[in-house]
């Protein structure tokens, strides 16, 4: 009882009670439309990322559901979840395998992280497989050790044909031409380090490395819409309901009280 008074404190808040007492995001529709799901919590504040954790757990086990029993194990839309600050959100405790099971339904992840630390600091086991389950592989530079080191054995090497010429010349000279090959990385981690900070690397799965600059986000068409283009900021509090007619019974929110662990020993103490 301790245990799930603690867990559940944060609920206690009105606030948050008014956000999760129904459900409004109609999660099961998504994969049989095309609709754009935002959750956005701010970068400065972590004392909100735990519900950002519960919707990824709760659209997983959902679309996963919907795959499986109503379209035999496909859905009809892919789904794709673009994971900024991967890390500092709570996961699923099983993610590396959901990450490798996910594909077969038409589900994917786009996981961005800062380093490569990140990620050995949450799954320090299992932190290669989480990698080696993503078909691309895309770096777009950083200041961390470990981390020039990895792509740079990524990348793997490259040969190079070298020949000699030799000369000798006199009553008795002579000519030679030695050929040889000798193998170097593609990048070495210093060059890894130095990389141009317009370009990136990509791996795909099956082909060649490839070296690209980088898209550059103020000539996109749609920049207009987006503060960086100078639009005001997103009003999220105006934002229309998946759900229109969605009406919140807020009388019911002061049905339940949530006892810390002191008043819980409390009350046992005084039975």
């Amino acid at each position: 009882m301790i245990s799930v008074g603690v867990r559940l404190a944060a609920f206690n808040l009105k606030q948050i009670a008014n956000l999760t007492c129904t459900d409004e995001l109609d999660l099961y529709s998504i994969g049989e439309k095309k609709v754009a799901l935002f959750c956005c919590i701010p970068d400065a504040d972590t004392s909100l990322n735990y519900l950002v954790g519960m919707i990824y757990s709760n659209l997983f086990q959902t679309l996963y559901y919907v795959a499986d029993r109503k379209y035999h194990g496909k859905l009809p839309i892919p789904v794709h979840c673009i994971m900024d600050e991967w890390p500092n959100v709570a996961l699923p405790d099983d993610f590396d395998k959901l990450l490798a099971t996910m594909r077969s339904r038409a589900i994917s992840c786009s996981i961005i992280i800062q380093n490569i630390a990140q990620m050995k600091a949450l799954f320090k086991d299992s932190w290669e497989s989480l990698i080696g389950n993503c078909d691309e592989f895309l770096y777009l530079g950083g200041n961390e050790k470990e981390g020039h080191k990895y792509v740079s054995e990524l990348l793997g090497k490259e040969t190079l044909d070298t020949n000699t010429y030799g000369q000798t010349k006199g009553r008795s000279g002579s000519y030679s031409v030695n050929f040889q090959q000798s193998g170097r990385e593609l990048l070495t981690p210093d060059e890894v380090r130095l990389l141009d900070n317009r370009k990136a690397v990509l791996l795909v799965r099956g082909e060649r490395p490839i070296l690209d600059e980088k898209y550059d986000l103020h000539k996109h068409v749609n920049v207009k819409y987006t503060e960086d283009g100078g639009a005001p900021p997103y009003d999220y509090a105006k934002a229309p309901l998946s759900h229109e007619d969605v009406t919140i019974d807020t009388r019911r929110l002061d049905d339940y009280e949530l006892l810390s662990a002191e008043e819980i020993l409390g009350r046992e103490q005084s039975f």
